[in-house]
């Protein structure tokens, strides 16, 4: 891995960054017009954390380019 990418450019930045709001729309109970159960929200917010850190691990076994801090 000699590439080097700016961290924006990183699908494993993104998908943490997903995650991440999804656990925070968890934690403070964010309330949806389009769906009435609060289970259902909660459990759609679930999946969408899951989903995004195992996305942001795989992306990062599989990256090519370094990230750089620029």
């Amino acid at each position: 891995m000699t590439d080097l990418k700016p961290i924006l450019q990183s699908r494993s930045v993104w998908s943490s960054l997903v995650g991440i709001l999804c656990l925070i729309a968890s934690v403070f109970g964010v309330e949806t017009r389009l769906i009435d159960q609060g289970a259902l929200a909660e459990a759609l917010l679930q999946v969408g954390t899951g989903v995004s850190f195992v996305g942001s691990i795989i992306f990062r076994v599989t990256a090519t380019s370094q990230l750089t801090s620029k």
